[in-house]
């Protein structure tokens, strides 16, 4: 079992994929802000950030940025519309590091999917069916 932070302001959003992270065995921390999630980071060492690229307090680049500052080398997916183009995501990865992109929007199962992938587990397979 994993432990993934997720940072979105999207409470809808965010309640999806907690849910389909939760099917798949993963314990998720959740914050809607950035100032939430600095708190979660206190207490937490997640294998995982899973974070929104606009949020009420600041952007995710920036966030993942100062964690990056901290020492912290924490694998980043980020979940965004923000980006408009691969160069200028590109360019930002290169000075975040560690960090792949899903464009929004995107299903709940397909960020679970990527989750897995960048952890090393891959998609999950489906549960056996039961017999009768």
């Amino acid at each position: 079992m994993s432990t993934i932070l997720i940072l979105d302001d999207d409470r809808v959003f965010r309640r999806l994929v907690v849910d389909a992270l939760a099917k798949r065995g993963h314990r998720v921390l959740e914050a809607g802000r950035a100032a939430e999630a600095d708190l979660q980071l206190i207490r937490e060492e997640p294998e995982l950030l899973l974070v929104d690229g606009l949020l009420p307090d600041t952007t995710g680049a920036a966030w993942i940025e100062k964690q990056r500052r901290e020492g912290r080398k924490t694998p980043v997916l980020f979940v965004t519309s923000f980006w408009k183009s691969m160069r200028d995501f590109e360019a930002v990865t290169k000075k975040l590091g560690r960090t792949q992109l899903l464009r929004k929007p995107v299903g709940a199962n397909e960020v679970a999917d990527k989750v897995d992938a960048m952890l090393g587990g891959g998609p999950a397979a489906p549960a056996p069916a039961e017999k009768k």
